[in-house]
């Protein structure tokens, strides 16, 4: 009688193929779902398997097969709740396919991301997830020439034809700024991210997109950089009320920044949104219980981070059967529309 892990020796592809009364040979195939196993066999020996708790090595099949079964994870900014919520559907999808994770947060930081990436490189993962800083495509580029296969999660770089998933970040902003337009605002304030940042590019198309629509004239002075934080909302409301802009609305780059323009607007006495109405963008957790609750752009953010899993473990596998191609994903965007627009 094989024994288990309680016992002092591992359950083999022997102790299973013994008590499934086939060869271990067509044990390895249908444990590693080889297409030349009939599935009543395959039910077979994993039915078995799970009944003797068997337990594969994994250090090494990770040897035979030049594999360490670990991918690494490069974020921008794990404080950020954002990437918390694309890290989750990450590690629970590469748990799914058999892989653990290593995660690095490089604080929008260039050169953290590049020691980074190359730490992750020296320790052979098999591939690599990355949200870049997008300072420089540097990172990007030695990953390219080590011939790592890697996808970028809701960035991208212009002229670079590398895998990515992204939000449709022009339609997202578009369809945002359209819903204040609905509502009667001719004058949004637009609180963008940095000018680098690929997002922030897309998301000022879509505001413009909207105001053309609409028949309003874009005006530069209405669009202020912020450093994407709660704190550069906050003081961005402040320098429009400085500076005398009037606006009847605001437009902010992700749902963070939004929190802290609403800070500002209510130390300046304004009611939010009766007398300014506030649009985010990400629809991260916090946004339906602050008050008011924030009116924003959904970006499935789990789902980004399944995606992106599962065609990294397609260029790993080498595999044309995963559903995910190998290039850029975009996903669709919805207005959640609650009390603060």
């Amino acid at each position: 009688m094989p024994r288990t892990s309680s016992g002092t020796r591992p359950v083999t592809l022997r102790d299973i193929a013994k008590a499934a009364g086939v060869s271990i040979n067509t044990v390895s195939r249908a444990l590693n779902g080889k297409p030349d196993v009939s599935e009543a066999t395959r039910a077979l020996v994993q039915a078995v398997a799970s009944r003797l708790d068997y337990r594969p090595n994994q250090l090494a099949r990770g040897l035979r097969q030049q594999r360490t079964a670990t991918i690494g994870v490069v974020i921008a900014d794990v404080a950020n709740p954002f990437f918390a919520e694309v890290v989750e559907g990450i590690e629970r999808t590469a748990y799914q396919e058999g892989y653990s994770i290593i995660l690095a947060n490089t604080e929008e930081d260039q050169d953290r991301e590049a020691r980074a990436v190359r730490t992750l490189v020296e320790r052979q993962v098999d591939g690599i997830l990355m949200a870049p800083a997008q300072r420089s495509d540097e990172t990007v580029r030695y990953l390219m020439q080590r011939h790592v296969p890697f996808v970028l999660l809701a960035r991208f770089f212009e002229g670079l034809d590398v895998p990515a998933v992204v939000n449709d970040d022009r339609e997202g902003a578009r369809l945002a700024v359209r819903h204040l337009v609905q509502r009667g605002h001719r004058d949004i304030l637009y609180l963008n991210g940095p000018p680098y940042n690929s997002s922030a590019r897309l998301r000022l198309s879509g505001y413009r997109d909207a105001l053309e629509e609409a028949g309003i004239a874009f005006r530069p002075e209405m669009v202020l950089t912020t450093d994407a934080r709660s704190t550069g909302g906050y003081a961005a409301i402040q320098q429009a009320l400085a500076g005398g802009l009037e606006f009847g609305a605001v437009f902010c780059f992700s749902d963070y920044v939004s929190f802290g323009a609403i800070k500002a607007l209510r130390q300046a006495g304004l009611s939010i949104p009766r007398d300014v109405a506030v649009m985010g963008y990400d629809d991260i957790d916090l946004a339906a219980i602050v008050e008011p609750a924030l009116s924003t752009v959904h970006v499935a953010k789990t789902r980004l981070g399944q995606v992106a899993v599962r065609m990294l473990m397609g260029m790993i596998e080498g595999s044309s059967s995963r559903s995910e191609r190998v290039g850029m994903v975009v996903l669709t965007p919805q207005v959640v529309i609650r009390e603060s627009a």
